[in-house]
Parts: C-alpha cells; structure tokens; sequence
C-alpha cells in the first residue's frame, strides 16, 4: 500500500495564526512535533477533518519550522551569542554589555530601547546545542507562557524567543534561542549571609523566601531543578530573587497530552534541558536520570540550607570531578549539621552546634533524603515545618512524643519558664517521685526522662545566651537527685544512656559556670554510666563511643584543674576505646576519625607537659588518618591542617625549628589545595594563622626579612576577614597578634620606624579588644603579654613599663588561681612579664627585692627548656643570670646557640653573658 503524500506545501501568503488560539494548538503542536513525517501527516489529517481551521493553523506553524530547517540551525557555531553583540537589537531590547557565562548560555544586560518605557532586562542566550531546530517554535511559545509566572521572590521571565544576529565579520549568522529576564542587582544568597555576617534566624527567615518561591512554582506543577546559590540573589535592600525559573518549566517533562490516543513521550527539548544541573545540587534521581517532581526540589533546597548554615556540602568531596560528586551524593550518608559544625573547630562551634542540633538536624536530614518519596513531598512542607521550629512548636518530621510536644509548649512559653525555675524544678520533682512509686511505668519513666533532658538541653540553649544558667540549679539539682535514687544496675539500656546524656548536660554547665569541681564529679558519674553500658554491650560500637565521649570530658576538666596525670589518663581511655572502635569496624569512617582526634587530644596534652616527642608521635598518627580519608569527606582536610600545624609546634618545642617552619608551610599548602579556598573565611583565617607561624619560625631562625614579609601576609589576610565580619573577636585578636608579630620581625631587621608604627596601632587595638567583657582570659594574657614584651625587647624605662606588667600580673594571678592552664607560648610571656618586674624591681631596690619573680619566671619554663624548647631555654637562662646562677645559664645558652635558634633574645643573652650586664652579686647563689 502506498505511503499517504507526507508533503506541506506552503501557501503563496504565509498564514498569521492569531495568539489568542495559541493555548488551543499548544498541546497538537507538541503532540505533532514528536512524532515521525508520515505519522504527522497522517494525524494532521484526521485533525482537519474534525476541525480544519485547526488543521490549517497547525500547518502554519509547522511550514514556519520547515523555514528553520533551510536556514541551516545546526550549522551555526555551537555557543552563541559572539562576546561582541554589544549594540545587538534583540527584539525591543538593546544589548549593553555581557553579565556572566554558565553552562547553558551567557547572559547580558539590555535597555529597553523601542521608546515604550525605558528599563534594564537581563537577556539569556542558550547554548545552540541545548535547543534542537524543531523545537525552536515551541520554545519561544512556552517562555511566553512562562511569563504568567509571577512571584515578588521569582526574577519575573519577560518575554522568549529566536533571535538572528546581523551577520559581519564578528557576527556569523545563525538563529539563538533566548529569554528575556527580570534584571535583578544583587549578590548569591550564601554571599549574602557571609558578607552580612547573618546569624541562625536571619538565615532561616531569608530562606523561607527562597521557599515562598519554589512554593509558589510547585503549587503550578513547574519544578526548577537547578537551585543553587548562584541562582538566588538578594539585592542590597535584602529582598531574594529567584532566577531561571523559566528554563525549569522549558524542561518540565510533564507535557499536556492530545486529545485523542495516549500521552506523548518527552521531546528532544526535554530530555537535553532535563539534564542541564549542577551536579552539587542535583538529587539523586536526576543523577541517575530517574523521574522527577517536586521532591527534587525539596532536595536540592536541603543541599542549599545546609551550606547557609555550616558553609560545607552535606556529602563532600575533595575532587573536583563531577563524576566523585555524584558517587558521593548518591552513596555518601549527609552528615548532621550539628556534627559539622561542631567538626569545623571555630570559636563558637560549641553553641553554633547546641544552636543545630534537634529540629533543625532532623529538617534538613528529612530533606535530603536519598529515595524522594521519604522526603517532603513540596517546598511548602519544608517551609512550614521551618516554620513550626522558628514559632517553637512540633515539626512534622519528628515523631511526637509526650516529652518533645512538653518541650516545645515550655519554649513557647521561655520567660515564664525563666521566671518560674521553682516550677519547673517541681515538674522534675514530680516526675520523679511518679517514677519511684511505679518503676515498672515504662512510659512515665521516658517521658520524665525526657523532660529532664528537655530542662537541661534545649531550655539551656535558650538561658545561656541571657546569663541565666543559674535558673536551671535546682532543675540539675532534683534531676541529680532523682538519678541518685536509681540504682544503676538494675536499670536498663535505654534509661543508663538518657542517665549519662542528662549528665553530660549537667557537667557542661558546670563547666560553663566554672565549678569544675562540680563538673569533674558529674562527668565522671557519667563516664561510670557509659562503662557499665560497655560492660554490658562490648562489641556494641554506639556504647563504645558514648563511652569515648564520657573519657573525653573527664580529661578535658582534669586538665582545666591542672590535674595532668587524671587527665592523661582519661585522654589515653579514650585513645584506647577509639582503638577498639577501629579493630571493631576497621571499614567505618567515624571510628578512624574519631580515633585521629583522640590522637590530637592526647598530643595536645603532651605538648603542655613538655613532653614534644611524644606530641609529635601523637600528631603526626593524627595526621596521617586525615590525610588517608580527606578523599573521602573535604572537611577533614582543615582537621589535616590543623595537625601540620600541631606538627610543627611540636618541632618547635624540641628545637627542631626548620622542621617546625617546614610543618607550617605544609599547613599552608594543604588549606591551599581546598576548591574555593580563597574565599572560604575558614580556610582563609587557618592560612592567615600559617604565615604568623611562618614568621615566627623565621625570625627565631634568624631571617628577618621573611618574617616581616610572613607577617605582613598574615595581617592581610585577617583584615581581609575583619573587612566581612568587623565584630569577630577571634578575628581581632588574632590580627592583633599578627600585628604585634610584624612590629618584632621589623625591629629585628631594624625598621625601627615600622616596628613602632605597628606596636602602637596593636596597643591602641587592644584596648578595645580588651574592653569586652566577653574576652578570654588567656586572649588577655596573649595581647597584653606579646606587647609587653616588644616594650620591654625595645628597651623602654623600667618606670615606664610598670602600670602595665603590675595589671599584667595582677591578670595573670587571677587566671592560675582560678585553674587557668597556660600553654607554652603563654608561659613564655607570664615569664617575660615576670623578668621585666624583676628588673623594675631590682631598679628601685636593689637586685634582693626582684629575685622572687626571678625565681617565678626561671621555674616556670624549667619543663620546657628541659625538652629542648629554645625560646624557653633562652629566657630561662636570662633569669638563671639574673639570680646570679652563672654557670647554668652559660650551659643553657651554649645549648641553645648549638641550635638553629638565632633569634634576637639570643644575641642579647650572649651579649650580657659576656659583658656581665645585669647579673646579680655572686653572693646570691
């Protein structure tokens, strides 16, 4: 049988199709389009003979498509436009100049020019490659359609279609499908915040725009598939724009069907866009080219969320590889954002993750989801319930227990909880008597458990930032009271753990209070509950690192006391346990991590001891772990910087000083090989804390001029930070630091003029740095100390430097009464200040009057100078000749000038060991 006569031929007069019966051709035209020449034909004709002005409209259509088909679309070269189509008319737009190149086009900035009104628009030119010829119709069809699409938080689409640039030398020819776009001035969104310096809830208010859109879009079956930073700005008045909305909807799949016979398959437009994402972003059934809805959505907005809140990827990888990207987001488990940021090692990472942990852990867990159906279903699920966390009220995504829907009513309700501390302690009381009259009550007894850990967890988070931890004395005293009645062998598993969480609670605040008295019996009445759950779990792995955690706070509030060898102990039991966590699960991740920070624990304490050799063994175990498994999660490779850095002030303690500046360049490199580490605040104030060590290492091997040039790099890089965030005290300080750091290289190498220029601007920071009240002790005692001591280096009158070092001192008692533990470094400046007393002293009263702070500065650096600490031996052998303890201090200083030790102190020890200048008589022993 013979084929049908497939062909169209046009009419004379090419045939105007009003666009008033566009949405009626809409769903023939795509149903025309996908299908082959004698199929279209044919259903052409049982079109026109149902309706023929409608046959004849289609036909139009499809004769114009044929007028692209000899224009030689696929000729064209495969990115357009040309960078030189500034001037172009594109419609009734003008284009001004280029704005940005992506990976499915380039995007200019146009005016408005037919003399309407007068506008800015942004114009967005699709790569040829990404729009075939037979689809070219059908997209400058549906971007009009898209233009109905209106949201304050969604870049409004204008206006699409097929432009054909004047031909000439710079300008081939060749049709570019393009989108006329609301132009919007703003920055990224994560830009934003950072720039802003946004905390949680102003973070969280700006993302409920971004939801509001996506929203307003899924409530329209029009999905994105491409959200990311990038593609939300926020203009300088703080209002968020959401762009590309439109290719979003140009990839939908979803397709009206005919009206006649099944829905057609997706188009050639489709299935190309439709794969048009950023692999960071993408969920994992668009990896995996599997069926989207609005769960993809959902996804990627979790991706977004997580980096708003902790600055890293929830499944991160070192590669930049999209192929390791996307083996990551489909096999990776996200980890919590609680746990991120407690990993990230900042200044507030402690409360940045109590702030974290609960609803918004489980919010943004639930949206990243692997399977979509486990996910919320819209953006509008995830909105509301970012909603219910912000009003203090249950989220959908966590089962509803007594106990959390207790919770969140006594948030609800925070000031009269505050001013009612009586009342809730009584809650607790009675909870606690209900549940020794009936032990046997499983479910009174959680939900009382519950509720402790309730008063002691979340009502904390919200009395700590208002100084009011003392409400909570007799809510931590009845709970104390309640856990003592129990007897812990006849409890079971799940009772023993919430008992050693509710203690840990307890003892944190303890220590946040400072009664580590307190703290240390707390937490060790924790640790005894976590070992009674090994004891009877002991190839369980979570008991095990309960139990690790429990050792972990013994040690640290043993050290805080000043009791190394408890706290030795404690930080070698949780070596010890994070070593059989290993040999349990060698494959597991987290044990291998947890047993590389258990390593850098116990060599930090080695450090502080004096004992440099066994910190470096310790150190570098460390090191090697982060930098085995920094492939496997990107974070880890700050926790690999970190130990090079910890390297090298172990090098540093045993006189191993090249070693040491090797270990900090080291440091440096590492930070440097991270995507994007020029613009991450994290690594950059890490890198800025390398290149003061890099100084210091220089000048205490005798090369000013790098150690000028170190610090000066330093500095720059946190004023770089300050610049963003002018308040971040830890910023501060350490650009103080760096400051004082450039003044001591640069009067090394003799710029005297440098020298004092950076000394006084430091001294003139520090005031008002010292003014808060919320200034570490030890920050005190490190700005104020490294000033002194550049004074007292530059040879100022005792006179002149005693005000400073008697309130210097007077700072320094308080801080070692109250079990303030000073490292090395601080050691060094307590001793500084101490000789410089001495000298005062001994200025006004003869050289009997300054032996005692003599004898302190001496005793103090005996451990480290012992270790082979240069510094420290230089300084003590300053004090040991001032005590009139000759031959000792000749020893030490022949000791240290036997090193590569050449630092400035040096040179004046030697220069008064040999003119006998400051030594006390020979009958002071």
């Amino acid at each position: 049988m013979a084929e049908p006569d497939v062909s169209t031929p046009a009419p004379a007069e090419p045939r105007k199709v009003d666009k008033s019966r566009w949405p009626a051709l809409s769903p023939h035209l795509d149903e025309l389009l996908d299908l082959a020449p004698a199929e279209r034909a044919r259903r052409l004709a049982a079109l026109r003979a149902a309706d023929p002005t409608l046959a004849d409209d289609l036909q139009a259509l499809l004769a114009s498509l044929e007028t692209l088909d000899r224009n030689a679309f696929l000729e064209t070269p495969a990115v357009l436009p040309p960078p030189t189509l500034e001037g172009e008319t594109v419609g009734a737009y003008t284009i001004e100049r280029e704005l940005g190149q992506g990976g499915m086009g380039s995007v200019w900035l146009a005016r408005r020019t037919d003399g309407r009104f007068d506008g800015q628009v942004a114009i967005k030119f699709l790569h040829a490659g990404l729009v075939p010829r037979a689809d070219a119709e059908r997209f400058s069809r549906e971007g009009r359609i898209l233009a109905r699409l209106a949201h304050p938080n969604i870049a409004r689409l204008i206006d699409a279609g097929i432009h054909v640039p004047t031909e000439g030398p710079k300008r081939p020819g060749g049709s570019q499908p393009y989108l006329v776009l609301e132009y919007v001035d703003g920055i990224p969104i994560d830009q934003h915040c950072d720039r802003h310096g946004l905390g949680l809830v102003e973070r969280l208010t700006l993302f409920l725009d971004v939801l509001a859109a996506v929203a307003h879009a899924h409530t329209r079956l029009i999905l994105h598939r491409d959200i990311k930073p990038s593609n939300i700005l926020v203009t300088a008045a703080g209002e968020v724009k959401l762009l590309d909305f439109g290719i979003a909807k140009l990839m939908r799949d979803a397709q009206v069907g005919p009206t006649i016979g099944a829905p057609p398959a997706a188009t050639e437009l489709t299935q190309r866009l439709g794969r048009a994402f950023t692999v960071q972003y993408a969920a994992p059934e668009q990896l995996q080219n599997g069926e989207v809805t609005t769960a993809t959505d959902v996804y990627s907005l979790g991706v977004l969320l997580y980096v708003l809140l902790t600055g890293s990827h929830p499944t991160p990888t070192t590669s930049t590889a999209a192929v390791d990207q996307m083996r990551a987001t489909l096999e990776q488990p996200p980890r919590r954002l609680s746990d991120t940021v407690m990993r990230s090692a900042g200044p507030d990472a402690l409360k940045q993750a109590r702030a974290l942990r609960g609803d918004l852990d489980t919010i943004v867990a639930h949206a990243l989801k692997k399977l979509p159906g486990e996910r919320y279903p819209n953006a509008q699920a995830l909105a509301d319930d970012l909603k219910r966390h912000l009003a203090h009220e249950p989220i959908s995504a966590r089962r509803e227990t007594a106990a959390y829907v207790l919770s969140k009513f006594v948030r609800r309700h925070r000031t009269g909880v505050v001013t009612s501390t009586a009342l809730a302690a009584a809650v607790v009381a009675a909870a606690a008597i209900a549940i020794h009259e009936a032990r046997e009550a499983r479910r009174q007894q959680v939900q009382a458990e519950g509720l402790i850990e309730f008063m002691l967890g979340d009502l904390r988070k919200k009395l700590q930032p208002v100084g009011r931890l003392d409400a909570l004395d007799a809510v931590g005293g009845h709970a104390l009271a309640y856990y003592a009645e129990q007897d812990a062998d006849r409890l079971d598993a799940e009772s023993l753990g919430r008992r050693a969480r509710a203690l840990h609670l307890i003892g944190e605040i303890a220590d946040e209070r400072g009664d580590l008295d307190e703290a240390s019996r707390i937490f060790q009445q924790a640790a005894d509950s976590t070992a009674e759950l090994v004891q009877r779990y002991p190839r369980d792995g979570q008991r095990l690192f309960d139990h690790s955690q429990s050792l972990y706070w013994v040690g640290f509030v043993a050290r805080q006391r000043r009791q190394v060898d408890e706290a030795e102990k404690a930080f070698k039991g949780y070596l010890d346990i994070a070593d059989q966590l290993v040999r349990l699960d060698p494959g597991r991740l987290d044990w291998r991590i947890e047993q590389a920070y258990a390593n850098q624990n116990l060599g930090v304490l080695q450090l502080e001891r004096a004992r440099p050799k066994l910190a470096l063994a310790a150190f570098i175990a460390a090191r090697n772990t982060f930098r085995s498994e920094a492939p496997e999660r990107n974070e880890l490779v700050f926790d690999q910087a970190n130990s090079e850095g910890w390297i090298g002030k172990a090098q540093e303690a045993s006189g191993e000083l090249v070693a040491a500046l090797t270990a900090q360049q080291t440091k440096l490199a590492t930070l440097q090989t991270l995507p994007g580490a020029d613009s991450d605040r994290r690594a950059q104030r890490l890198m800025a804390n390398a290149l003061h060590e890099q100084g210091r290492m220089h000048l205490a091997l005798g090369h000013a001029e790098q150690a000028v040039t170190s610090a000066r790099d330093a500095l720059a890089l946190f004023d770089t930070l300050l610049a963003v965030d002018s308040n971040n005290m830890d910023w501060q300080s350490q650009a103080t630091l760096a400051r004082l750091a450039l003044a001591e290289a640069a009067w090394a190498q003799g710029d005297r003029v440098v020298a004092r220029q950076a000394l006084d601007r430091a001294e003139a920071d520090n005031v008002r740095l010292l003014a808060n009240a919320r200034v570490r002790t030890t920050w005190r005692l490190a700005q104020q100390g490294q000033a002194l001591r550049l004074r007292w280096m530059a040879g100022d009158p005792p006179d002149a430097l005693r005000p400073a070092l008697d309130a210097y001192l007077g700072v320094l008692r308080q801080a070692e009464a109250q079990g303030v533990l000073l490292d090395t470094d601080l050691s060094l400046l307590a001793a500084t200040a101490e000789l410089a007393w001495g000298d005062a002293l001994q200025a006004d009263n003869g050289a009997a009057a300054a032996r005692a702070p003599w004898q302190s500065a001496a005793d103090r650096l005996r451990s480290a100078a012992s270790g082979g600490h240069p510094a420290a031996a230089t300084l003590r052998a300053h004090a040991l000749w001032r005590l009139g303890q000759h031959t000792e201090a000749r020893a030490l200083a022949a000791r240290v000038a036997g090193s590569a030790y050449r630092h400035p102190e040096l040179a004046d020890l030697q220069r008064r060991l040999a003119s006998g200048e400051g030594a006390a008589s020979d009958k002071h022993p």
